[in-house]
C-alpha cells in the first residue's frame, strides 16, 4: 500500500486555498529552491527579503506541505550532541546548539511580522526514562551539559507523577526551551509570507531531471523547465532515494507512524495531568513521541523500521500496534476514540544530525532525524547564507 502522507490531522483543520499553477513552459530565475516544505520555504522567504531583487521559485511535486513539514509531530527541539566536541571544539558545538534553540525565536519573530498564527507554545520537551539505564543516561548527559552552560533539568519520579501521570515513567530529563507549534499553519504561513515577498511557487510540478548546465542548473519537469544560477535541494526524506550522488549515500528514508485521540473528557485530563502540556519522546532506539494539540493527545512512533518512500504491508497492523502502545502508557484512555492516523517517510542519519552542504551550483540539506521543524528551519537560514 502506497503511503498517502498529506492525510494528516493538521492539514485537515487548515484552509488551504487552491493549489498553484504547474511549471509549464520555459522559464528563468536566480535560484531554485526543490521542494515545498520549510527548507525550501525558508531559504526562498529568507532571500528575498535580504535582496529583493532576487527572482526565486520554489518547485513542488504535489503541494507545499506535503511531505514531512505536513504531517510531523509539531516538536521544535534540540539536542547538544557533545559528541562532536573533540572534533569541533566545545565553542562550535555550543553555537550550533544555541542555534537551533534559536529556531524557536526565529519562529515567532517571522510568525508575527508576517501575520500568521501557528499556535507556537513553549512548553519544553522531556526526555522520558522508562528503564533504569535512561536514568543513569539523563544524569551523565545533564552533568556533561552543565560543564558547557547548557542548562538541562532532571526529574525524578515525584516530579514525573506531577507533570505526566504514568506508571512506566521513571523520570526525563527537561529541555525547558523546546516548544509545540502546529505544522500545517507553520508551513501554510510560510507558504502565504514567501509568496508576499514575490517567491513564484510551482505545484504538482514534478521534477524529471536537475543538471548542472552553461555555469548554473537546469530543471525539467512533464511540461516546463527552469533554469537559475542556483539551486537548492529541500526534499530531506524524499532524497535519498532519488537524489544527487554524492548526498544519496547520507541519509535513510524510514517511516513514522501518528494516531490522534479524539478529544479528552475532564475526568480523562484527571487521571493523567500534563498541566505543563510538554511533548516528550520515550529513550528507547523505537520509540514513541507524544504531546497534546488542543485536548487531544497525539501519539506517534517509529514501531518498526520501513526503508524508502512506501509502506509495505498492512498499515493497520501498525496502527494497532502503537494505539496498544497508547493504552499501555495511559490505561484510563482504552476508550477513547482514535479519529486520525497518518504516516511517511522522514529522513535519518546514523549520527543524528543533519547534513547540509553544497556541490558547486547546488546546496542541500537533509537528515532532520526527529527534530525537522527546527532543524529545517535552522537548515534554511544556513542555505540562504550559503546562496548568498
Amino acid at each position: 500500500m502506497q503511503a498517502v502522507p498529506n492525510e494528516s490531522f493538521w492539514l485537515e483543520a487548515i484552509e488551504r486555498g487552491e493549489p498553484l499553477e504547474s511549471l509549464k513552459g520555459e522559464h528563468r530565475a536566480d535560484v531554485i529552491c526543490v521542494g515545498g516544505g520549510y527548507t525550501s520555504l525558508v531559504t526562498a522567504y529568507l532571500l528575498k527579503k535580504r535582496d529583493p531583487s532576487l527572482d526565486v521559485a520554489v518547485v513542488e511535486g504535489n503541494y507545499v506541505g506535503f511531505g514531512s513539514s505536513g504531517r510531523n509531530g509539531g516538536m521544535v527541539l534540540h539536542q547538544p550532541h557533545l559528541d562532536r566536541v573533540d572534533a569541533r571544539g566545545a565553542p562550535a558545538v555550543r553555537f550550533t546548539y544555541d542555534q537551533t534553540v534559536a529556531s524557536v525565536d526565529f519562529i515567532e519573530e517571522l510568525s508575527s511580522e508576517e501575520g500568521f498564527d501557528c499556535e507556537l507554545e513553549r512548553t519544553g520537551y522531556l526526555d522520558i526514562a522508562l528503564h533504569q539505564r535512561h536514568l543513569r543516561e539523563n544524569e551523565e548527559k545533564q552533568a556533561r551539559c552543565e560543564r558547557f552552560g547548557i542548562e538541562l533539568q532532571i526529574e525524578d519520579l515525584e516530579a514525573m507523577r506531577g507533570a505526566i501521570r504514568s506508571d512506566r515513567f521513571l523520570g526525563a530529563l527537561h529541555y525547558p526551551k523546546a516548544a509545540i507549534l502546529h505544522p500545517g499553519k507553520y508551513v501554510f504561513g510560510l507558504k502565504t509570507a514567501a509568496l508576499r515577498r514575490g517567491v513564484k511557487i510551482f505545484e504538482n510540478s514534478p521534477v524529471e531531471t536537475m543538471r548542472r548546465a552553461a555555469g548554473g542548473v537546469e530543471l525539467r519537469t512533464a511540461r516546463g523547465s527552469l533554469k537559475a544560477d542556483q539551486a537548492v535541494v529541500g526534499l530531506n526524506a524524499y532524497l535519498p532515494t532519488k537524489g544527487l550522488a554524492s548526498v544519496r549515500p547520507r541519509a535513510v528514508s524510514l517511516f513514522s507512524f501518528i494516531i490522534l485521540t479524539e478529544p479528552l473528557s475532564a475526568e480523562h485530563w484527571k487521571t493523567i495531568g500534563w498541566q505543563g502540556r510538554q511533548g516528550y519522546s520515550d529513550k528507547r532506539r523505537l520509540h514513541n513521541y507524544v504531546r497534546l494539540t488542543g485536548n487531544r493527545v497525539l501519539f506517534g512512533g517509529r514501531v518498526r523500521y520501513r526503508f524508502g518512500l512506501q509502506a509495505t504491508g498492512s498499515l493497520m497492523d501498525v496502527y494497532e500496534t502503537l494505539h496498544q502502545q497508547l493504552i499501555e502508557t495511559f490505561p484510563s484512555l482504552k476508550d477513547v476514540a482514535i479519529t486520525h492516523r497518518w504516516c511517511g517517510p522522514v529522513a535519518i542519519t546514523w549520527s543524528r544530525r543533519p547534513w547540509i552542504g553544497r556541490e558547486g551550483p547546488i546546496s542541500a540539506a537533509l537528515g532532520y532525524s526527529g527534530m525537522g521543524v527546527s532543524l529545517a528551519t535552522l537548515s534554511g537560514r544556513v542555505l540562504a547564507d550559503l546562496v548568498m
